[in-house]
């Protein structure tokens, strides 16, 4: 077995990027047991974070960067989405923790179905509305913002309303086009919100199971 912290600095470089107990194993050759105590290794030298797949399997990203003490908008959607992302090239911001109105439209910029879902379940957090509407406002993303808060007042718990001047606000700036968040995905369950906000939602109740449990 690989003893030292210097031997484990060396084996962290050529295991960076994503891995879980079972392509570890098969990459060093070991069996599950040993597997799991590098990864242990790993993590005790700052190397590794974990996030959450497909059936809450645990998949450990490893990375020198991860000991630089940064964190990502991933990480801080995944503390609160009911399935955990993994990013292959996560964005870490240093020296401070962003928002979660900052990563509320950090999710909606991907324009990725994935972090749309993961990302409903930051409504619930967010206080500053006033930071969340100059956020929005500067992306051109207000309307979307407010469609996809409706939606998450269909399916996650203990959403918080949304101050009706951020409403208010929101219907000044609805166009008389209707526009995609995800270009071509629209939704077969949320027309009632489509039509009033013109905005396109790739989402449907099914892609939101995840919620219910």
């Amino acid at each position: 077995m690989i003893k030292g912290t210097n031997k484990y600095e060396k084996l962290e470089q050529s295991l960076e990027g994503y891995e879980t107990i079972e392509t570890l194993s098969k990459k060093l050759m070991i069996d599950r047991a040993k597997a799991i105590y590098v990864i242990h290794r790993l993590r005790k030298l700052g190397f590794v974070k974990t996030s959450y797949g497909v059936g809450k399997k645990r998949v450990y990203y490893i990375s020198l960067k991860n000991k630089q003490k940064g964190i990502s908008y991933t990480e801080i959607i995944n503390k609160f989405a009911p399935v955990g992302l993994v990013s292959s090239e996560p964005y870490y911001i240093h020296g401070r923790i962003p928002s979660y109105e900052e990563t509320l439209i950090y999710a909606i910029k991907k324009k990725d179905i994935r972090y749309l879902i993961a990302s409903l379940a930051l409504f619930r957090k967010i206080t500053n509305w006033s930071l969340l509407y100059r956020l929005a406002k500067k992306e051109d993303l207000v309307n979307e913002v407010v469609a996809l808060y409706e939606v998450s007042r269909k399916v996650v718990k203990k959403v918080k309303r949304m101050p009706k001047r951020f409403i208010n606000l929101a219907k000044k700036r609805k166009t008389k086009k209707s526009r995609y968040i995800i270009e071509h995905f629209s939704s077969d369950d949320f027309k009632d919100i489509e039509q009033k906000w013109k905005i396109y939602i790739p989402l449907n109740l099914a892609d939101l199971e995840e919620y219910k449990r």
